[in-house]
């Protein structure tokens, strides 16, 4: 099972603590994922289609709940997107219109004509709760979590640029900087941000998938930061490497030369423990020193042995 997937199924199973709540769900479902129809003799149809069956059940149950009305259920299955499953949620005649009317998607001018709404309701959005009502229904809807250990990306379909755009405005209401783009004639609303992804799922109430995605980031966060150790650790090796051999050569060339007899002693004390010992550092070297030396008291002097080399030279 996909991490999408395993996010659904507990979102699916979180309580409605209120009416408005559940329609708000409903609308959401509606807006990205619903279809209305003209039927035969002049009557409206509407339904729902979606691939994870908790939320169909889930929309079946609220629909019971705050209508009193029953979907027909039917099942497809879907070739070409590896025989997963499609669950299609129908409704007919008056109990479409019921629904519809009420969700706000449908509109009655009073002379019996009906408009379909080119935007999510307000009302299903007044309060705080409907509008992270929404946000979760739109996700059981179209929505989609990837695996965050392979990467920060969640996001939700629309069929209607309009309906992406007013999803998109919602998003930015909670502080959230999501992204729109047209991927096949569809909308996708999208946010990457780790940071981002983790307050959604906290306001949709998606708790398990939140506390796996912190933990994916505090061991991201700790094996880079472990690299970025790693790395600086390995390149100041390199860089001390690379300055004792400079100033062996010197040393060397300064022995070669013109022997150790013409330094003063307490440059000559430095190049004798320099070539004793090649490998270690300068807080070392000058601790080997009689009487020891500090750090930037050794650089100092072996500043002085390489530019008499470069003198001689």
């Amino acid at each position: 099972m996909s991490f999408s997937s395993e996010t659904k199924d507990a979102l699916a199973r979180v309580p409605v603590r209120h009416p408005e709540c559940a329609l708000a769900e409903l609308v959401a479902a509606l807006c990205l994922s619903g279809t209305v129809s003209l039927l035969g003799g002049g009557r409206m149809g509407m339904h729902v289609t979606t691939e994870h069956a908790p939320t169909a059940r889930r929309l079946i149950r609220l629909m019971g709940q705050r209508f009193g009305v029953k979907p027909e259920l039917r099942t497809q299955r879907r070739e070409r997107l590896g025989g997963r499953n499609a669950y299609r949620l129908g409704l007919a005649g008056e109990e479409a219109v019921t629904v519809l009317t009420a969700c706000g998607v449908l509109h009655c001018d009073g002379e019996g004509r009906f408009f379909l709404r080119p935007a999510i309701p307000k009302g299903a959005l007044a309060k705080g709760c409907c509008r992270r009502a929404f946000l979760r229904g739109a996700f059981l809807a179209s929505g989609s979590l990837s695996n965050p250990e392979k990467e920060y990306h969640l996001e939700f379909v629309a069929r209607d640029p309009r309906f992406g755009a007013a999803l998109n405005a919602l998003l930015a209401k909670f502080r959230l900087s999501a992204k729109m783009v047209r991927r096949k004639g569809l909308v996708v609303v999208y946010l990457k941000e780790a940071e981002n992804i983790a307050t959604l799922l906290n306001l949709i109430g998606a708790h398990g998938a939140l506390l796996t995605l912190e933990n994916v980031r505090i061991h991201k966060d700790l094996r880079n930061n472990v690299n970025r150790v790693v790395n600086c650790d390995s390149a100041n090796l390199g860089k001390t490497v690379d300055a004792a051999s400079r100033q062996i050569e010197a040393i060397e060339r300064i022995r070669d030369r013109v022997g150790f007899g013409r330094l003063p002693l307490v440059l000559r004390q430095v190049a004798e423990a320099r070539l004793e010992h090649r490998e270690v550092s300068l807080q070392e070297l000058g601790e080997l020193l009689d009487p020891p030396l500090g750090k930037s008291g050794v650089n100092h002097r072996l500043r002085r042995l390489m530019a008499y080399a470069d003198a001689i030279e």
